[in-house]
Parts: C-alpha cells; structure tokens; sequence
C-alpha cells in the first residue's frame, strides 16, 4: 500500500483526482491539501510515497515546496506536478528539481494512472534492492560477529544497529537448517524468505558454510518451516535449534548451539527438528578405543579379514556413539586417520592417493549425508587397504612377480607395450604394479621400457647393418623421429651419431 498527498488551491481538481486514484488503486491511503504550506505539514506528518502538487498555490507554491522538501532528508517522495499551459515557465523550474513527471490541467485519467504506474514499478524495484542490500549487508556483517574471535561487545552491539536488529527483549532462537543433496545456497535461502511469515522477527542469512540461518523471536516460525518444507517428499531436511536466548549480544553462543544441534543430522538424518536443549546433555567419553583401532591397523594385509569387520564395528557401535556427545564420533574419525590412513599413505608415498582418493572425503565424517553412508566409506577403505597389503606382501616374499615382469619386458619390449599389459600378464592390479615395480627397479616403467629399447639398438647400430628406420621398428619405435628423440634422452647423441662413432 502506498500514500499520496494531493495539493492543489482548487477544491475540485484535488478532489477529483483523489477520486481518480481512490477508484483505481483502492489500497492507496490519499491525502489532500490546499495550498503548498498544508501540503508541507501532510508530507511531514504522514510521509507520503507520492506527491502530486499544483505549482501556483497561495502561501507557498509547488516549486518551494520542492525545495523544501529536498533540504528534509528523512523524506524520499515521489513528486509529479501539475500546471495548466501557461505555467510552463515554471514547469521547466520544476523539472530542475528532478520531479519524476508533470501533468497538464485538465487532468486526463489515461495520462494520470501511467505516471502512476511508472513511479509504483520504481518504488517497487527501489524496495527489491533496498531489500536485497540490506539481507547482503546482514549476511556479512552476522558471519564477521562469528568468526571474529577477538571482536569487542560494543563492536557487535554498533553493528547489530546499523544492521537494524532489534534487541529481542522478549528473548529469541537460532536455527540451522541442514539438507540433503545438491541445493544452491542461495536459491534455498530464496525459498526460505519465501516460506516465512512476512515479520521482522525473522531474519534469515546464509553462514560461512552456506547454511541457510535464521533468527527469530517466535519458535512457532520453525514449526511453519518444518511443515511446509515437509511436503515435498523428496526433501530430507533437519532444522538445529538453539535455546532461548535473552538479547542480541548472546548470538554467537546461541549460533553455536544451533551448529551443534545440527550435527546430530549426521546420527538422525530423518529426524526434522533437533533441539539443542535435548542434546546438550548427551555424555562426553572419556576414553577412545585406541587399542581396538590399533589392532585393525595391525592386521592390515594379514588373513584375519572377518577380524578386522568385528573390530570394526565395535569401534563404530552405533549404539554408544547415539548414546553420546557428537565428539565422540569426531574424535574417533581422528584416531581413525592418524593411525590406520595417515600412516599407511606415510609410507607408500603420494603415487598410492590416486588409487585411495577416498581418503580425501573420509578425513571429515561431515563430507557424508549421515552414519551410515560414512560407516560403510570406512569399511570399504579398510577392505581396499587390507587388499593392497596383501597385495604387497604378496610382491615382496615372492621376488618371481618382478622377475617375470622384468623377463616378459625383455621379451616383448619390441611390441607395443605398455604398464598394463604387463600388470595383467603378471595378474597384478595396475596401481599395486606401478608402485612396486618402481621400488624394485628404481626406476618407474616407462624410462625401464625407454632403457631396454635403446640398450637393444645400440646393440643393432653396432653389430649389424640394419637401416636406423628398420632398426626402430625392430625396438618397437613405428614412428623413427621418436626413436631418434628417445635415443638422445637416453645417450645424448643421435643413433647415426652413435653408429658413426661405433663403427
């Protein structure tokens, strides 16, 4: 709904065109004065969004009335001016001011409503970005109270003014709003904003993590949210709510107990509200099973697979660990990767992350949707680990892997062979292959290949003669000019150099 004043000395005209608007726009709150210094008080009083004035006006005309009005700042008007065709004189001096439109005498409706219309469509557009300024500005400023360790309490409380939140007398709650899948930030918040109640009391950001954020002094706006969210079955979301906090100055506590509420996601996925209150009393552990993890670590590559699951699943009981303050669990993914991944990876080196890329994802139990999608990650690891250990003990008591691989590349070095042929003819999984032929040969596969091919041709160019080009089909080269550049890497002149000098 907007307001606009209507001033002009001719009762008619002003009544006329409030009748206008009155018929047209019947949400619209009208005014009406007589002449430009009644016009002032209205505007000062009642703030209208619009004003349409006359320009001559006993008391004081149209044109000091606009110059009064620009020296108030308080007042954003709209101003539309009307005339008859010998005031254009002073129309001009009136479009000096930046009025948005004027009218001639009579007023012609079509004429009227479009001015109108074009002034609404601004205020609107004026609003959206007003708006969408002031929900930015919030957004960052609320995420600097939160991450700023060292701010001081009157800093927060300055910035809580220009952000233009209320103290909460009254008492309000943070929630946190988790969901599953791949949902834009921002277009989530978008439809959060478009879900709550239109109040002041709400006020909804995204935090660092790009969760959707709300604080808001009536609970009831969760209860609304859980239920309209909750109609679409596809959507799997948890609301993490904090407790009643008393003043604005508390909000970086109550943020943290609606973060850690939300945690519990990660144990409940389906439950759709998690109070802080109900979980703030769950036990702290005070002890690791550090020894069962150990052993799992030890039996990495051994035959006891059915052990390792056993341990396993009594270091995750599901049932302790629901029973238990949410660092239990952070601190048992920690243990985990100290002990059994970090130090595995220590040892095989960064060639071994490209088959275990997992590694990467499990670090962090919150980079999966709950309990059970991590649970099974872990096991599934565990397995892929314990099977490559197997693999390298295999590797290293029995010496006849390399050597039939180092036989089957002397062998065939002149076709076209590659790391993969060989790590099947040997029935070795490649990346286990890769790894361990360098640490035997120490050299990786490719130079071995390189070394074998020139040590042949050399052997060629000196003993018989072969034409260069029959000479590197021979050592499995089909293109000759990557014959002669694999010769220079390898003997620092070219093979007819090599020849020359050798024969």
């Amino acid at each position: 709904m907007y307001k606009v004043l209507i001033a002009d000395d001719e009762k008619n005209i002003r009544l006329g065109i409030q009748a206008m608007i009155k018929r047209e726009y019947p949400d619209f709150e009208t005014f009406i004065a007589s002449d430009g210094q009644e016009a002032l008080d209205g505007i000062l009083e009642n703030k209208p969004d619009i004003v349409i004035t006359d320009i001559k006006m006993p008391r004081m005309d149209g044109i000091q009335l606009i110059r009064e009005l620009q020296q108030q700042e308080e007042i954003k008007t709209s101003i539309v001016i009307l005339s008859g065709y010998d005031d254009f004189t002073y129309a001009k001096e009136a479009i000096k001011h930046k009025v948005k439109d004027y009218l001639l005498k009579p007023v012609n409706r079509t004429e009227l409503f479009k001015t109108l219309n074009t002034i609404i469509e601004e205020l609107e557009n004026s609003q959206k970005m007003t708006y969408q300024h002031m929900d930015d500005y919030r957004a960052s400023q609320l995420n600097y109270i939160l991450l700023n360790p060292n701010i001081q309490q009157e800093d927060v409380e300055d910035l809580y003014r220009k952000m233009k939140i209320e103290s909460y007398p009254d008492g309000y709650y943070v929630g946190i709003i988790q969901v599953d899948g791949d949902i834009d930030g921002e277009d989530f918040l978008n439809k959060i904003n478009q879900l709550l109640n239109s109040s002041s009391d709400s006020i909804p950001f995204l935090d660092k993590d790009g969760r959707v954020t709300i604080i808001s002094a009536d609970f009831e706006q969760f209860s609304i949210l859980k239920e309209q969210l909750g109609r679409d079955r596809h959507s799997i979301f948890t609301i993490g709510i904090s407790e009643k906090a008393q003043g604005i100055r508390e909000f970086k506590k109550t943020y943290g107990q609606a973060a850690t509420a939300i945690k519990y996601h990660f144990l409940y996925p389906r439950r759709q509200i998690i109070l802080y209150e109900n979980v703030k009393e769950k036990p702290e552990v005070a002890s690791i099973p550090a020894d069962l993890i150990n052993k799992i670590s030890n039996m990495l590559g051994t035959e006891r697979e059915k052990e390792i699951k056993d341990n396993l699943r009594q270091v995750m009981d599901f049932d302790v660990i629901a029973h238990s303050s949410i660092d239990y669990l952070e601190n048992l993914n920690e243990e985990i990767n100290e002990t059994i991944f970090k130090g595995f990876f220590k040892r095989l080196g960064e060639e071994s992350l490209v088959t275990f890329e997992l590694l990467n994802k499990i670090d962090n139990i919150y980079n999966f949707d709950n309990f059970h999608e991590y649970f099974h990650a872990l096991e599934d690891l565990l397995m892929r680990i314990h099977e490559y250990n197997k693999q390298v003990k295999a590797v290293y008591s029995e010496q006849k892997y390399m050597d039939r691989a180092i036989a089957y590349i002397r062998e065939n070095y002149h076709k076209d062979l590659n790391l993969a042929v060989v790590a099947n003819y040997i029935s070795l999984n490649y990346s286990y292959f890769s790894h361990m032929f360098k640490e035997y040969i120490g050299q990786n596969f490719v130079d071995y290949l390189k070394m074998v091919r020139v040590e042949s041709a050399k052997r060629l160019l000196k003993e018989t003669d072969f034409k260069i080009l029959e000479i590197s089909e021979m050592v499995g080269y089909k293109n000759p000019k990557q014959f002669a550049r694999v010769f220079r890497d390898v003997e620092g002149i070219s093979p007819k150099e090599y020849r020359e000098m050798n024969g």
